[in-house]
């Protein structure tokens, strides 16, 4: 008998798509009844791989909308015959998927963007909590400590950018709203955001995109205003940094504690 760490290992490279036959593990397989050693193992492997599509199907229900089933099931077995799970969680089967769609035929060019936002969401609703920054945290900071404050995200928070308008793709791909695909590229940014349990984005302005850049490299206060000096003058382009602050608190996605570049 095989040591059970052994028959762990074998028996889960007897699942993968085009696994080659195991002498030794088919050995240890009830030959009993109608069905041979490796009819039985086969059994098996065909629940798994349906189990990983159905798994992809829920991580992706947007592309899935687009493709429909029978489409989206042929590329899924494509998908997992180049890149198997190799992850004890089916949660990390689908991190290669948006990847893997660029440049598959038959497949809209906008599709892979799609995907990476769903993706997106998968990664959000599983990214390690933080406590948010309050409006009265703000509040406490004097004015002189302002220019060389640092903002920073939440974990759960992301941004997909894409040439492609995908928010609305997202609507498209919804049955209930039946919404008309784009009739062709539009640069789009969307952020994508956890509060509690509940995933959500929202597309992003070109300026809020700018601005938001600087927060996710930790650039200071100062530095969010100048960015949008071009668009405004200094003084309304610190009043438009504020708004955007305003949206971000509201929508929870700064982390607290505050910092400031002297004290980084």
């Amino acid at each position: 008998m095989l040591p059970l760490r052994e028959l762990q290992l074998r028996f889960a490279a007897a699942l993968a798509p085009a696994a080659t036959t195991d002498p030794g593990l088919l050995a240890l397989v009830s030959a009993r009844g109608a069905l041979a050693p490796a009819q039985r193992l086969e059994i098996y492997a065909d629940m798994y791989r349906a189990r990983l599509v159905d798994v992809l199907r829920e991580d992706f229900p947007r592309t899935l909308a687009h493709l429909g089933d029978d489409a989206f099931r042929a590329l899924a077995d494509r998908y997992l015959a180049q890149h198997p799970s190799t992850h004890p969680s089916v949660r990390h089967v689908g991190n290669q998927f948006a990847d893997f769609l660029d440049g598959q035929v038959p497949v809209p060019p906008w599709l892979a963007d799609l995907a990476r936002l769903e993706w997106a969401r998968v990664e959000v609703f599983d990214a390690p909590d933080a406590e948010p920054l309050r409006l009265a945290d703000l509040k406490s900071v004097p004015p002189a400590d302002w220019p060389a404050l640092q903002l920073w995200p939440i974990p759960a928070c992301r941004v997909v950018e894409s040439p492609w308008p995908v928010h609305d793709l997202w609507t498209a791909g919804d049955v209930d709203f039946g919404q008309p695909l784009p009739d062709g590229p539009r640069p789009s940014a969307v952020r994508v955001w956890r509060e509690g349990f509940s995933v959500s984005h929202a597309a992003m302005g070109e300026r809020e995109r700018r601005a938001f850049a600087l927060v996710q490299r930790g650039e200071p206060f100062a530095r969010l205003c100048a960015a949008l000096e071009d668009d405004f003058d200094p003084e309304a382009a610190a009043r438009e940094v504020g708004s955007l602050l305003m949206r971000w608190l509201e929508d929870e996605i700064l982390a607290g504690p505050l910092r400031s570049c002297e004290s980084s």
